[in-house]
């Protein structure tokens, strides 16, 4: 699992003052291919808030917000332990979209680091895209049974029943999941996780945050998480609806030329066989570079 520092490495970076006009689509076209974009120069909860102003349409109030809209995400010393507010204290946090509980889960998701903590804390990030092509070349049946409508069940009492691997029209997909004691799994899907959990643990890249950097993930195609870290490391959260300047369309692109997976399969690989890269005539070039959203950092 490769770390990727933002320091020093090539790639674009966003700020406040340019989140406007070309820029800003600029900005979409790069959610767009990554699924990701990267903000710099962020001096406070005023520019966290501006940009998330720019970039979304409106901002989700979530259950732990402030009344400005963004999230502390901090340790509290009383939240370890019990699910869905792992987020609140100091341990590692699985991979899993936000609010997957919810109907319609909010598009964009806004990290941004106030303080990095001593040690420990980096942020986990899988591209949805990549986990499908892995599934779509080594395990089709898993799609199958992922992009069932009761796939899985999110929340509790007042939770939804949802797909994992949602199929939209015109070949797009929609990624959706947790990984605690809020998620339960259909019988089918659940002989289905260790492929994709499989899946999910080759594609998994490390990023470490440094005060002043953030990063905006489109919540319907990246998985995001985080290691466990010691001292006072502070996360500024924002959610929302994507901007109509981005010009997100509904979930990602599937990452093969074919039309659809509409029929069930068996596994293509027999048990206990070694897992090798996807194979690239499931892959179209334009789509390959996708695989890795943190590549160009």
């Amino acid at each position: 699992m490769p770390l990727f520092d933002t320091h020093g490495l090539s790639g674009e970076e966003f700020t406040t003052d340019g989140l406007d006009g070309a820029v800003r689509e600029r900005a979409g076209e790069v959610l767009r291919e990554h699924g990701l974009l990267r903000l710099a120069r962020l001096g406070g909860r005023d520019d966290v808030l501006l940009a998330a102003g720019r970039l979304m349409s409106s901002l989700w109030q979530h259950r732990d917000a402030d009344p400005d809209g963004l999230t502390v995400i901090r340790d509290t010393g009383h939240h370890s332990g019990r699910p869905g507010f792992e987020g609140l204290g100091h341990g590692a946090l699985a991979l899993h979209t936000e609010c997957a509980q919810h109907p319609d889960p909010p598009r964009l998701l806004l990290l941004a680091c106030a303080r990095a903590g001593d040690s420990g804390g980096e942020s986990l990030l899988v591209d949805g895209l990549a986990v499908l092509a892995e599934l779509a070349a080594h395990h089709p049946a898993a799609i199958e049974a992922f992009s069932a409508d009761r796939a899985a069940y999110f929340g509790g009492s007042s939770g939804h029943f949802a797909p994992v691997l949602q199929q939209l029209p015109a070949g797009r997909w929609r990624l959706r999941l947790r990984q605690d004691g809020l998620a339960r799994f259909s019988p089918d899907a659940q002989a289905r996780l260790p492929a994709l959990r499989q899946a999910i643990d080759r594609n998994t890249h490390r990023l470490r945050l440094a005060p002043g950097q953030g990063v905006v993930l489109d919540n319907h195609r990246l998985l995001h998480g985080r290691t466990a870290f010691s001292g006072e490391r502070l996360i500024l959260r924002a959610l929302g609806e994507a901007h109509h300047a981005l010009g997100l369309g509904p979930g990602f692109p599937q990452p093969w030329s074919l039309p659809s997976l509409s029929t069930p399969h068996a596994d293509s690989e027999p048990a206990g066989a070694s897992v090798g890269p996807p194979s690239l005539a499931w892959q179209p070039a334009f789509h390959t570079r996708r695989c890795r959203p943190t590549d160009s950092w």
